[in-house]
């Protein structure tokens, strides 16, 4: 387990200047790494988890396949409108923790519990009763009614990835990523095991005449339950490790439950929900792209999906940098040392850069041999040479949007996220699309080449928006110490 310290002995503070030598330096780059490596491969494992799933399927049935892909993608819309709120916790644990306020740590912790079990009911609700929305997918009545199966037994288990996802910032936000990343091993380990079992069936053992552990195949069914055991011993393991530990009993007294507070509850969404909202508008921006793409026709859809693939290669470990700087950041705004944490968020951007670009180096040199990996269809392959610099481009705005959403969000400063992400998305990646695609018959590589500039655009809004240091007078402890959620004139902190 690591060390539960509030500063590093690797972190004095940043260098003074801005020599050419000092621009390329990433300085706390190890210890910067070192955080960010456990969600790294915790991403890995998730990714690994679902790829499992389609392999399986796979070999059930194309009808399988084909609805736990459209369930999944459904399943995991709705949740991006819950899944920021629940993870405010790490916002408030890392600059309760940084400020020393260990108290703080405990009570948030809890309150966000109160709201992730609210959002996990309302999205168990939503996914019981999914089949009124399946006409509008306009996919076959046997798809839809597949994925209506696959969503009601997914859901099934939403209360628990919503806390999961509250007692993963209970550890990030003290920088102990290391717990999460091994649950997250754990569960999804299991996964591979419910899969086979619960999927195809399994005859059992016969133990003094009587058979145990038999089951029926239960096809795309067993492909969700499976998931949602893995999700329930995921969250068990979570919580296990936070109210075990002698010290954290002591430390945070976390293992006493805390009456529902509903002013600080509220407190929290409000600052939660701005962040809520941008994951959504940005799933949701990003799915009606691919909508719009698939009306050019089949071949340009499955190359625009193999370029998803792709790109899914890089987001892992922006995600995991993104949740480093994010922790970071409010360590040291908790701690009032801004300049410290403006200091980490520049070293957090260096790195997450030379990483895009190193990606994009790749693309550029393989070019269609990456998306012959997928298929051999000369006519996908047609779109490989004008998509793939699009991809080193879009991963490159992508890569930097999510490092500045996390930055900002390790502050508090979530309401300009949720502007850029809407305005962006919404008001010029849509309209833009459909105006090349739909409009114009324009093609796919138009499309990701408009997509690429738009996330271009919102990544150098964001960091101009971190440049500016209005973040430091975001407040989100109502002592006025810390740093979050509302502007807060700075002469009365």
């Amino acid at each position: 387990m690591q060390t539960d310290d509030r500063r590093s002995d690797s972190a004095k503070g940043p260098a003074p200047g801005f020599s050419p030598a000092g621009l390329l330096r990433v300085r706390n780059c190890r210890e910067i790494v070192a955080l960010a490596t456990p969600t790294i491969l915790a991403m890995f494992a998730q990714t690994l988890m679902w790829t499992v799933d389609t392999i399986f399927l796979g070999h059930v049935s194309s009808l399988a396949l084909a609805a736990a892909g459209l369930g999944g993608i459904i399943a995991w819309a709705s949740y991006s409108l819950f899944n920021n709120l629940s993870r405010i916790s790490s916002t408030f644990v890392s600059q309760a923790h940084g400020r020393g306020d260990d108290e703080a740590v405990g009570d948030y912790t809890w309150q966000t519990i109160y709201i992730a079990i609210a959002a996990g009911i309302i999205l168990t609700y939503i996914g019981w009763h999914s089949d009124v929305a399946m006409p509008w997918t306009r996919n076959p009545i046997d798809v839809q009614h597949q994925a209506h199966l696959y969503i009601r037994w997914r859901t099934v288990s939403a209360v628990f990835t919503q806390v999961g996802f509250t007692l993963m910032g209970f550890f990030q936000g003290r920088r102990q990523v290391r717990v999460p990343m091994w649950a997250g091993i754990i569960a999804n380990s299991l996964n591979v095991v419910l899969d086979a079992w619960l999927i195809f069936g399994w005859s059992g053992i016969e133990i003094g005449g009587v058979r145990l552990f038999a089951v029926p195949a239960m096809g795309i069914v067993g492909a969700a339950v499976a998931t949602s055991i893995a999700t329930f011993i995921n969250t068990a393991i979570l919580a296990l490790v936070m109210v075990v530990p002698a010290e954290h009993r002591r430390r945070f007294r976390i293992h006493l439950p805390r009456r529902p507070d509903f002013p600080r509850i509220g407190h929290l969404v409000r600052i939660g929900l701005p962040s809520a909202l941008e994951g959504f508008m940005e799933m949701g921006s990003f799915s009606i792209f691919t909508i719009l793409i698939g009306m050019a026709g089949a071949e340009s859809l499955a190359a625009a999906h193999i370029t998803v693939q792709l790109l899914s290669f890089s987001f892992m470990p922006m995600w995991g940098l993104t949740v480093a700087g994010s922790v970071r950041i409010g360590n040291w705004v908790g701690a009032g040392d801004h300049d410290r944490a403006a200091h980490y968020g520049r070293q957090v951007y260096k790195l997450g850069a030379y990483y895009c670009i190193a990606i994009a180096a790749i693309f550029l040199l393989l070019q269609e041999n990456l998306y012959r990996v997928f298929t051999p269809d000369p006519g996908v392959l047609t779109f490989a040479a004008g998509l793939v610099p699009m991809a080193a481009l879009f991963q490159f705005g992508d890569g930097l949007r999510m490092v500045g959403n996390g930055l900002l969000a390790g502050a508090g400063d979530t309401r300009p996220s949720m502007i850029i992400s809407s305005v962006i998305g919404w008001g010029l990646f849509i309209p833009l699309t459909w105006l090349l695609v739909v409009h114009n018959d324009g093609s796919v590589i138009q499309a990701w080449t408009a997509g690429a500039c738009c996330y271009i655009l919102q990544s150098i809004l964001l960091g101009l928006r971190f440049r500016s240091g209005l973040w430091r007078r975001v407040r989100i402890f109502r002592d006025g110490k810390g740093n979050g959620g509302a502007p807060v004139d700075p002469a009365a902190a």
